[in-house]
């Protein structure tokens, strides 16, 4: 699905995890972290922004990549 949500200002939307999980799109999708952000890519064109996420889940969303993080690490080290 491409009906990406429409820009605001030449912006994209901010949207809340809530409205992003709900999304047609999110499929396609996947939350990135990119100057202090973050932001909704498509997941084949990285570089295309389609949403920001709202700030006041930004602490959920540290939780869960710190905790991939630390994941990966662990992995790593095997």
């Amino acid at each position: 699905m491409s009906d990406y949500p429409a820009f605001v200002d030449s912006k994209p939307p901010v949207i809340t995890l809530e409205k992003y999980d709900v999304a047609p799109w999110a499929g396609t999708t996947c939350i990135d972290f990119r100057n202090n952000d973050y932001v909704v890519v498509v997941m084949e064109t990285p570089d295309k922004v389609v949403a920001r996420i709202d700030a006041k889940d930004h602490e959920v969303l540290q939780r869960i990549f710190r905790s991939a993080h630390a994941t990966h690490a662990q992995q790593s080290k095997k």
